[in-house]
């Protein structure tokens, strides 16, 4: 796999931008672009870190939460979609999930390196998915590892499609609940810099297939984490989303901690179908 270096990282607004033009992609035998970009010398915003953590409620612990570093980082894997040798459209594209290691949590003031790819094309039910990796590196070592897993809707792949999985849902014991509004998407745009269309509206959503404006998957997992994420030490989260979460909207949640972390579920209260389930492991 090639490397590229690149000299700034681009604003999620300038993707966005340009993103219509990918459109217009129909890929028949669609292969991803083995490249990786990478870019050095980043740190921390400190007034977007600030807005990040009055946002979700995360402490001022002298770290970087993950999914700020997510937010920092991952207009450059969106770019990575923009080139012409990335055969799927970006625009539509659905959030199914993250994967996420942290060796040891970055300092707010640290300067790191960021890697990204894409890889892992495979056949899903409805089209086919690809993960997103972004790779944050100091002084040669991988600090974290943040992996974003996207449907592209109707794409077709060679071979076996799976099977779609239904599993009983059964609402937990509820230990926390969100009320989320209607401008829940476009605030949590101005934060990360996320104005992917399926969150602003319910017109610009429902134009992309959407049935109303959804909360960003990532607002709904750094929530989620802020009063559980270690400020040190080795762990692990990940996080499946299971429906959206179409605003404005109530969230049911249940925390349950473990000898080893938490799991956290939300849930529609009124309809009882899950919309997501997050598990943070650390080492004990």
């Amino acid at each position: 796999m090639g490397a590229e270096l690149v000299t700034e990282i681009p604003t999620m607004a300038a993707v966005y931008a340009r993103a219509v033009k990918t459109l217009t992609r129909k890929p028949k035998n669609p292969v991803l672009p083995e490249v990786t970009l990478i870019y050095q010398g980043a740190r921390a915003d400190q007034a977007k870190l600030a807005a990040y953590r009055q946002a979700v409620s995360a402490p001022a612990n002298g770290k970087l939460p993950s999914l700020y570093v997510h937010s920092l980082a991952f207009p450059l894997a969106m770019s990575l979609m923009l080139r012409g040798d990335f055969p799927l459209p970006l625009l539509g594209m659905i959030h199914l999930g993250n994967q996420v290691s942290v060796t040891e949590p970055l300092g707010q003031e640290e300067v790191f390196d960021v890697e990204v790819n894409a890889e892992n094309l495979v056949p899903h039910a409805k089209g086919a998915c690809c993960d997103l990796v972004v790779k944050i590196v100091v002084a040669g070592e991988t600090r974290l590892t943040l992996r974003s897993t996207f449907l592209a809707k109707g794409v077709r792949l060679g071979g076996e499609t799976p099977a779609k999985a239904h599993e009983p849902f059964v609402p937990p014991q509820r230990t926390a609940a969100w009320k989320l509004d209607g401008g829940t998407g476009r605030r949590w745009a101005a934060v990360a810099g996320d104005y992917n269309p399926i969150h602003l509206s319910a017109l610009s959503a429902k134009a992309l297939g959407m049935p109303g404006a959804i909360a960003h998957g990532i607002y709904l997992a750094a929530r989620a984490l802020a009063a559980i994420e270690p400020a040190s030490g080795n762990y692990e989260w990940e996080i499946e989303f299971h429906t959206p979460v179409v605003l404005p909207a109530v969230v049911d949640l249940a925390f349950a901690p473990s000898a080893t972390g938490f799991a956290v579920q939300g849930w529609n209260p009124r309809r009882g179908k899950p919309h997501f389930e997050l598990r943070l492991t650390r080492e004990v």
